[in-house]
């Protein structure tokens, strides 16, 4: 009931277009029950009575009622499947902004397929599922209570016998309905495991090469299969309801011929009167059959709804304080500890220095640039900037006062001048071309549409070290008082890294900045060394 109402919160900014939607589907169910009475009447008073007067008015009935229909039918359709669609827009949104907003810590917790696959295959398939139900449920119902008003009009005895089949149905929804609901979670399930590991093979290409193919085909198809699997399990307990619910359906409507039939032939029941009955309670069986099928899909759709739930409730989220980011003297830390990597660590870094940061791999140089950035945020001890604890800042304000880039570039598929403005949309055409050429990153320039250029997946294909100084473009646009660069420039070959180490000294000279770097030969260009070992800090 508690998903339920969740769902339909997600509609209620949307409820004068529904209640529109909603006239078009009484418009329709009420054309569906003048249909009958058209029937019923085409029979008795035309076809028998022969009254071609009378024909000539049914047939003009007929038309302006499927005229009505249509109108209620693309009334009630076109709105809800627009309703739904910017529902899943904005939800699709909200997933986004709660992703981002999530601490590292916590986004680390899932693999990167988990959180692809939530915020795309999961959100598709509410959007396919809430098709299913909805208005078409309210459709149903006031064509099942119409046309059950209609059967009850033309035969009370022969409604009752149909009666009969609700036990038999009620099981039959009642089974299947548990079994879509589990291979339905099952499903999002495998499928969302499915595109963690595609994720991985492909974020690996090159090194996926010289693996083995046979062992790697394997996997894969093991999940391929098991994807195949719960598809199918879907599928075969969908047919093998509506099988069994057409089985019913047949055994009673045979027992009602049998019965009315008999009726007809004794006279106690015209033969207008019975084909009319016969006619709506198909249209009756079909409402019944599409409001069980709304309510299997909601089976369906509730596992969904609880994994959507699980991202857009998830308590832990990014929290700061309601102080402005400064910075006047200096960084220091108080016993930091992290997690076992950084132990008791007590530093002192001082306003517009320079440190460069060495160790040995693994020792934990990336951890304390990620918890001095504010990328971690659940470390042990203190870590202040001046007399301010890191969280007691506004996050905000803080991430506009501090820059990290570690060797991972993020380069997105688009163009090189949106892989710019995005760290700094307000920048002017030369302060692009300045930044770029800080950053030795002139080969822009040559490219076909220059600063248009597309670049990444289906646009021109950049070199790890042309994808680095992009990305250093980057913080030469920013005006950040503190930088964090974690190996940032290990794919530059020595000569570029040194002009461009040159460029961020000079450029940045009253600014706080540190340097993880495995080269030798740069201890003379900073002002000091942080020396990370084995979770321990000391400095020089």
């Amino acid at each position: 009931m508690e998903n339920l109402r969740w769902y339909l919160s997600l509609f209620k900014p949307y409820k004068w277009i529904l209640l529109v939607a909603l006239l078009g589907v009484v418009l329709e169910s009420l054309s569906y029950s003048g249909l009958s009475f058209l029937l019923k009447e085409l029979i008795d008073r035309v076809l028998i009575g022969k009254d071609f007067h009378l024909l000539v008015l049914t047939v003009a009935a007929l038309l302006l009622l499927g005229f009505l229909k249509q109108i209620g039918f693309l009334l009630g359709d076109l709105l809800y499947k627009y309703t739904t669609a910017k529902v899943s827009l904005k939800l699709r949104l909200k997933m986004y902004s709660k992703i981002l907003s999530l601490p590292l810590e916590e986004f680390q917790k899932y693999p990167l397929g988990e959180w692809v696959g939530r915020i795309t295959n999961d959100v598709k398939s509410f959007r396919e599922y809430s098709e299913g139900v909805g208005l078409k449920v309210f459709r149903d119902l006031f064509t099942a209570l119409s046309l059950t008003g209609v059967l009850l009009y033309f035969d009370w005895q022969l409604f009752l016998l149909f009666l009969l089949a609700t036990p038999p149905l009620v099981l039959v929804f009642s089974y299947f309905g548990r079994k879509r609901k589990k291979y339905s979670k099952l499903y999002q399930e495998t499928f969302a495991g499915f595109i963690n590991f595609i994720t991985d093979l492909f974020g690996n290409f090159e090194s996926v090469k010289f693996l083995s193919r046979v062992f790697l085909n394997s996997l894969t198809k093991g999940r391929v299969f098991e994807i195949f699997r719960t598809e199918f399990k879907n599928a075969l307990y969908t047919d093998g309801y509506l099988s069994a619910i057409e089985l019913v359906g047949y055994a009673f409507v045979s027992l009602i011929l049998l019965y009315g039939g008999y009726r007809v032939v004794n006279g106690d029941l015209s033969a207008g009167t019975f084909i009319s009955f016969i006619g709506t309670l198909f249209l009756l069986y079909n409402s019944l059959q599409s409001l069980q099928r709304s309510a299997m899909a909601f089976k369906a759709l509730e596992p969904i709804i609880v994994r959507l739930r699980e991202v857009l409730e998830n308590p832990n989220t990014e929290r700061g304080g309601s102080k402005n980011f400064s910075l006047n003297r200096e960084i220091r830390t108080e016993n930091l500890t992290f997690k076992g990597i950084l132990r008791d660590v007590n530093l002192r870094l001082l306003k517009g220095k320079k440190y460069l940061v060495k160790g040995a791999s693994g020792g934990g140089k990336s951890t304390l640039l990620k918890v001095l950035s504010g990328l971690y945020r659940t470390y042990g001890g203190k870590v202040f900037f001046d007399d301010t604890e890191l969280r007691e800042f506004l996050i905000s304000d803080f991430r506009k006062g501090v820059f990290y880039l570690s060797q991972t570039t993020p380069v997105f598929n688009d163009t090189v001048r949106n892989n710019l403005l995005l760290a700094n949309p307000k920048a002017t055409e030369e302060r692009l071309k300045e930044a770029l050429k800080l950053a030795r990153a002139e080969f822009v320039f040559d490219l076909p549409q220059g600063l248009d250029t597309l670049i990444g997946g289906g646009g021109v294909e950049l070199s790890g070290g042309q994808k680095q100084r992009i990305a250093l473009a980057r913080l030469f646009l920013t005006n950040a008082k503190v930088l964090f660069l974690d190996e940032a420039t290990s794919a530059l070959d020595p000569k570029t890294e040194a002009e461009v180490l040159n460029n961020l000294l000079s450029r940045f000279a009253d600014r706080t900045l540190l340097f993880v770097s495995h080269r030798e030969g740069y201890e003379e260009l900073f002002d000091g060394v942080v020396k990370v070992e084995n979770g321990k800090v000391s400095t020089e």
